[in-house]
């Protein structure tokens, strides 16, 4: 069964060849295989070879000026990008990275989440004033804003007593968080006392990042010089009217034009 399939494979690939050195070598079975034109179909051959190489080397040449000018356009607009994305950040934060939790507050780089059953309040870090506190009972962050608005965070003591399913905690870990908060606060304030200088300069790099087309414009005159140069080039000019001579002599010799 083997010896079958392989016989079959060997007759299709034969068969695929000849139909391809009949489109090649056009006119009749004679002018694609017997020795009498062999030297005709090799002038033909050779002449197409010769035309195909110094398209072949004028297409190498244009894709690398191509690729030089795609990567120095990639790369702007990946400055480009940068900066913009630097600026939406300047303007606009966001929460920042998540610093931690304890109970019903949620610390992020640039605000503080305390929620509740009923909802979540966003503070905002810039100009927050945070104090802990410890009572008979409970542990307090108080939380002071620049309007004037007050909270409140409820930490029990361990030694509280309280329901089995409620939370307790240390006294040093819920004084450690509200320094965690003092610290992110203070980073807040120097954080926006530099947005506006650091505002300022992306606007102006991205301002001169756009203006500055140079890379671009050089590698576009590169491409279009290697273009040209393609189009004058007498190696490549000589190779295809070489290979039209041969065209015409073997459709001289034929009557059928072949394919270049």
């Amino acid at each position: 069964m083997n010896t079958v399939r392989l016989g079959f494979g060997v007759l299709a690939a034969l068969g695929v060849w000849v139909l391809w050195r009949r489109h090649r070598f056009p006119g009749g079975w004679s002018f694609a295989f017997s020795f009498e034109h062999e030297r005709d179909r090799d002038s033909l051959a050779t002449a197409r070879k010769r035309a195909r190489d110094a398209a072949n080397r004028a297409a190498r040449v244009e894709s690398a000026a191509q690729a030089q000018l795609n990567a120095v356009e990639a790369e702007h607009a990946r400055r480009l990008e940068e900066l913009e994305q630097k600026i939406a950040r300047l303007r606009n934060p966001g929460t920042g990275e998540r610093l931690g939790a304890l109970g019903e507050l949620i610390l992020f780089e640039h605000l503080l989440v305390m929620t509740s059953e009923q909802q979540s309040r966003p503070i905002a870090l810039s100009g927050l004033d945070a104090h802990f506190d410890t009572g008979a009972k409970n542990h307090s962050i108080y939380l002071y804003e620049p309007s004037g608005h007050v909270h409140r965070a409820i930490y029990p003591h361990l030694s509280a007593v309280l329901e089995d399913d409620e939370l307790r905690y240390d006294e040093d870990v819920v004084r450690n968080f509200a320094v965690a908060i003092q610290n992110a606060v203070a980073d807040e304030n120097s954080f926006r006392l530099c947005i506006p200088r650091q505002l300022e300069d992306a606007e102006k790099k991205l301002h001169d990042a756009r203006a500055n087309t140079q890379a671009q414009q050089v590698a576009r005159a590169r491409l279009a010089q290697v273009q040209q140069r393609n189009r004058q080039d007498p190696h490549r000019k000589a190779a295809d009217a070489e290979l039209e001579k041969a065209c015409l002599a073997w459709e001289d010799l034929t009557g059928r034009l072949p394919p270049r």
